[in-house]
């Protein structure tokens, strides 16, 4: 069965009722659809809770993650101010409502968008490909396949995607066939490529650049802040790695 992922068509969606399908070690739930992002693509995944509608109980959920096609909810049950309490735990077929950790979440999609407005920019003026990234809260890395270290030019490009963000463009989410992505050889930012079996393709486009992408993003550009550089590293051959942080716009 499909996963049901509310999230890749209402990114602000924070609250949604599902049916728990199954339970492993009585901590691990799978639901029949879920607005829970699970941790990929060096975004982290959400937090919240799970609220049982028969009885109220209510279960953290401190990790989503995704294991063998499907996305787990790592949950605990909570009690009056968060403490752990005994009780019968989630169990298949129950009513739950979910509720994500807004606040975390909307960091995470600043981030998340902030690094398709970088990637864009480092293709576009470089043709530089990312390689890797890890976004947290509070910070953001990002590794590129710069073929020569240049410092400069690494700032020159963070400054212009600034430039951009400042132009409060809208982000808007579209799909297209594999073989339309294949013709276009502009589209793919990631050197590793799109993953194999994938036929249907969610396209992000941030304004002035689009790419592949399953995760969640602001619905403009000025939602960012501002992009600003606190390290940047020579990794090795052709492996360079920027670290920053994202504050908020006056």
């Amino acid at each position: 069965m499909a996963i049901t992922t509310l999230y890749t068509e209402d990114m602000y969606l924070q609250e949604f009722k599902a049916t728990v399908e199954s339970v492993t070690d009585e901590k691990f739930v799978i639901l029949d659809k879920t607005a829970f992002y699970p941790k990929s693509g060096g975004v982290d995944g959400d937090t919240g809770t799970i609220t049982r509608e028969s009885d109220g109980k209510k279960f953290a959920v401190i990790y989503t993650g995704k294991f063998q096609g499907k996305i787990s909810h790592e949950v605990e049950m909570k009690g009056d101010g968060d403490k752990d309490v005994d009780g019968p735990g989630l169990k298949m077929g129950d009513k739950i409502v979910g509720k994500i950790n807004w606040e975390r979440r909307y960091e995470l999609m600043r981030y998340h968008t902030a690094a398709h407005v970088l990637s864009g920019v480092f293709y576009q003026e470089g043709k530089v490909k990312v390689t890797g990234n890890n976004l947290v809260l509070g910070k953001g890395r990002i590794d590129f396949n710069f073929p020569d270290f240049d410092r400069k030019m690494v700032e020159d490009f963070v400054r212009k995607a600034n430039e951009i963000i400042e132009k409060n463009l809208s982000v808007q989410v579209t799909y297209i066939s594999r073989e339309e992505l294949e013709k276009d050889a502009d589209l793919t930012k990631l050197a590793m490529g799109l993953p194999k079996g994938i036929q249907t393709v969610r396209i992000v486009d941030v304004g002035f650049d689009k790419q592949p992408d399953g995760g969640c993003h602001v619905r403009a550009l000025g939602e960012i802040g501002k992009i600003e550089i606190t390290t940047i590293k020579n990794k090795g051959k052709n492996n360079r790695r920027l670290y920053f942080i994202l504050k908020k716009s006056a």
